[in-house]
């Protein structure tokens, strides 16, 4: 529920942001950044961050130095969220260190704020965030390093395939299949003999066909003849969609033995779209 409530914070940040702070505003609120109140700092922070993108460089120091050194977590976190929400880019460097602040709530926002601002310099300290005893911690250092998509990141993400939160397995396969990298293709695939659910392995299939590599072509084509329907029927789509001249007599043989009217039409469209792709 926590990432979730997050990562809502974030995108309603554009029509929150729609009423533009005054001048006399950003100020009363500044002021407000150094009262003895943490509350009141919690509510300055976020007033600024909904609706103070024009005075983002102004503020960018005041929540920098929050972030950082701000003695309550809800204020930290607060500072993260704003960070990602103005897009501060020079901030990266905080979020980099709030990764390993000591309360989880930090951690997150630092790392969903790394989510809007991906940066390669954040990968070291995501990696280590992918470890973290927290689900939500892991489950957004597997989104993080999706948008940057460094390969390094395959491996760790890979080990999230087993872990024991669905919606941490989920967002390791939809951040694997953003990376696009090759050496996702095995985890992937191992991952479709697993026992979890349908839904699952669709994304699996679908993070398959995302990969930069014609040899994606090969695993989709053996996962014609998986155990599961729903799975057979979401490759077979995969393959409309990346699929070649070699996959063509793989997907005639699954006609061939496929009693479903719906499944072979989902065939002949898949045929279909691929010889439309070999068209000069």
């Amino acid at each position: 529920m926590r990432v979730g409530l997050i990562a809502l914070c974030f995108l309603v940040a554009g029509q929150a942001s729609a009423q533009r702070m005054s001048e006399e505003e950003f100020a009363r609120a500044v002021r407000a950044l150094a009262d003895d109140s943490a509350e009141t700092r919690v509510e300055a922070v976020d007033a600024i961050g909904r609706r103070g993108w024009r005075h983002r460089r102004a503020a960018t120091p005041h929540l920098r130095r929050l972030l950082r050194h701000d003695p309550a977590w809800q204020v930290r976190a607060s500072s993260g969220r704003a960070i990602g929400r103005l897009s501060v880019r020079d901030a990266v460097p905080d979020l980099v260190a709030a990764l390993r602040d000591p309360q989880v709530e930090v951690r997150v926002v630092a790392a969903a704020a790394l989510w809007r601002l991906p940066d390669p310099a954040a990968v070291p300290a995501l990696l280590r965030l992918i470890e973290d005893t927290d689900p939500a911690a892991r489950q957004w250092a597997a989104l993080a390093l999706g948008v940057i998509r460094d390969p390094r990141a395959v491996e760790p993400i890979a080990s999230l395939l087993d872990d024991a939160e669905k919606s941490v397995r989920m967002d390791a396969i939809r951040a694997l299949g953003r990376i696009g990298h090759v050496s996702a293709l095995r985890p992937l695939r191992r991952f479709l003999d697993s026992s979890h659910g349908d839904d699952e392995k669709n994304e699996a299939v679908d993070a398959i066909a995302s990969v930069d590599s014609p040899d994606k072509v090969n695993v989709l084509v053996h996962l014609l003849d998986h155990e599961s329907g729903s799975v057979q029927s979401r490759t077979i789509r995969a393959l409309g969609q990346v699929g070649d001249a070699l996959a063509i007599p793989a997907l005639r043989r699954r006609r061939d033995a496929m009693r479903s009217p719906d499944g072979r039409r989902e065939i002949d469209e898949a045929i279909e779209a691929i010889r439309a792709r070999m068209q000069p």
